[in-house]
């Protein structure tokens, strides 16, 4: 497997290593790892059937043809305190990735640039990037410097993102898992619909993620015959929420949709009764951040009693990460998983070898190869994509004491694939 990191030309062990994260082991560590997987020769993760998705982890030899694939990130080693800690965390997924794919035999090369959290160190990393030829760029994690990079290359090379809160406009083959998912919109109205749901009063952050999770709901559920009577917005960083409650209560509505972020909805969900609108007998709805265990674990079961949501995986104990991806972390760095960060890049650098397997040899086949991608299962989430967008697979659910409840079915046992190596490179057409 080889590794690299651009410009210091250290290991990318040694990278990591500089960052606060563990190294880069055999020895114990390797054990670890194999005793986690169950061997190399562990069954693979469920798939969609047919030939539009190539199996990301069956073997492949190094006949003709065969080349080992470079991935690229961009990264702020340097810089603020808390883009430094994001970075750590990214890295750490994609070590572990690394860490598994080397339990597999797989080849693959990682390419680390510094963009030292400026527009101008993205636009050089990008570009080094490029001209080394990277099937994609992970990275970079905020919403300035990913526009800064992508306007560096050719249209053809893709970036995934864990946090970019928003994309440059007019480029295809930008993703992140943080600029709001127009399917979240879509499959709120839907769930809301079935439900006997008419009319809506929303509530939400004047912030593009959640702008575009409402637009959608709203086309979508004015589609199906609904009426969005209010949007009512606030300004990110509010604390009290008295003015937008107390308009939505002189509407009287019947159903409050709150798509926001589980930090918000933290603060918010006790203010909805504080400012009396319990006393309405109104259903409350919204979309992720309602299930995040942030919000069920951290407030009193009287807040979110009866909510109706949305959840990124199935109801019945999948929250957080596989144990696979967990023991895998743990036995690697030597402490608890405590953030969501790391099982992101381990799913973006795993989405990236899915197209490679899926047929894509060079940056410019990346997304076509991805749209062929009915489903592909992560740590995090399952990832589909459509119309040159990432979005996830969403649940409807009901909170119930605490506990996410499935809508209209029976709950499903967790039964999350276990965690595999990154795909393994070589072509498969």
């Amino acid at each position: 497997m080889k590794l690299r990191t651009a410009s210091a030309a250290l290991p990318l062990a040694s990278l990591f290593a500089s960052l606060g994260c563990g190294a880069l082991r055999g020895g114990s560590g390797q054990d670890g790892v194999d005793a986690v997987l169950g061997g190399v020769d562990g069954d693979p993760m469920a798939l969609p059937a047919g030939d539009s998705a190539a199996d990301p982890f069956g073997r492949r030899g190094n006949g003709a043809g065969f080349r080992v694939p470079a991935v690229g990130a961009v990264l702020p080693l340097e810089g603020s305190p808390s883009m430094r800690e994001r970075a750590r965390l990214f890295g750490e997924g994609l070590e572990v990735g690394v860490e598994l794919a080397r339990a597999r035999g797989v080849e693959l090369e990682l390419v680390v640039e510094d963009n030292r959290g400026t527009s101008s160190g993205s636009v050089r990393a990008a570009a080094a990037l490029a001209d080394r030829g990277v099937l994609a760029v992970l990275g970079p994690l905020d919403a300035d410097n990913l526009r800064a990079a992508v306007g560096a290359v050719p249209d053809y090379l893709p970036f995934f993102s864990p946090t970019a809160g928003r994309l440059p406009e007019a480029r295809r083959g930008v993703y992140s898992l943080a600029a709001g998912d127009a399917e979240a919109g879509r499959a709120l109205a839907a769930m809301l619909w079935e439900l006997g749901h008419r009319a809506a009063v929303v509530i939400h952050p004047r912030r593009a993620r959640e702008r575009i999770e409402v637009d959608a709901f709203r086309s979508s559920f004015e589609s199906l015959g609904g009426t969005v009577r209010r949007r009512i917005e606030y300004s990110p960083g509010t604390t009290t929420f008295e003015a937008q409650l107390l308009e939505a209560k002189s509407l009287a509505p019947s159903l409050l949709v709150v798509a926001a972020s589980a930090d918000d909805i933290g603060l918010l969900a006790p203010q909805i009764a504080f400012f009396g609108l319990d006393e309405l007998g109104l259903q409350v709805a919204g979309t992720v951040g309602w299930s995040a265990p942030s919000v069920l674990e951290g407030l009193p079961t009287r807040h979110t009693e009866g909510v109706v949501a949305l959840s990124a995986v199935p109801p019945g104990g999948c929250h957080g990460p596989p144990s696979e991806f967990v023991a895998a972390y743990e036995s690697h760095f030597r402490r608890t998983l405590r953030s969501e960060i790391p099982a992101q890049g381990y799913d973006l650098l795993a989405i990236v070898l899915f197209a490679h397997t899926a047929g894509a040899s060079r940056a410019a086949e990346v997304q076509a190869r991805l749209e062929l991608i009915d489903e592909m299962p992560g740590v995090g989430a399952t990832y589909t994509f459509s119309g040159g967008q990432l979005s996830r697979r969403y649940h409807p659910v009901r909170i119930e004491g605490g506990e996410l409840q499935p809508l209209g079915r029976a709950s499903t046992p967790c039964t999350r694939p276990s965690v595999e190596p990154p795909p393994d490179s070589g072509s498969t057409r």
